[in-house]
């Protein structure tokens, strides 16, 4: 797992303590350009989306973590559509 994926995914679960996670953009891309490549950000999202996935999952969150336009974003598990405040 990457530096990047790691450092994320603890503001995630930081943010899922606080229910604070709706309508914000993790790992996006040009957050962390200037000081990443585009294939390491690319390959961070994911692993950070198959992680957070997880984390969902075995908490019975009605959510998917899911790519949206070149970051990730907390979508509705059964219309994929991204959940806005």
């Amino acid at each position: 797992m990457t530096l990047l994926c790691m450092e994320e995914l603890e503001r995630f679960k930081s943010d899922l303590q606080e229910h604070n996670f709706l309508d914000i953009q993790y790992l996006d891309t040009w957050e962390y350009e200037d000081e990443y490549s585009h294939n390491e950000i690319e390959l961070s999202r994911g692993q950070f989306i198959k992680e957070a996935n997880e984390i969902l999952k075995q908490n019975n969150y009605p959510f998917v973590m899911k790519e949206v336009c070149e970051n990730a974003m907390i979508c509705d598990k059964d219309t994929g559509e991204v959940i806005r405040v």
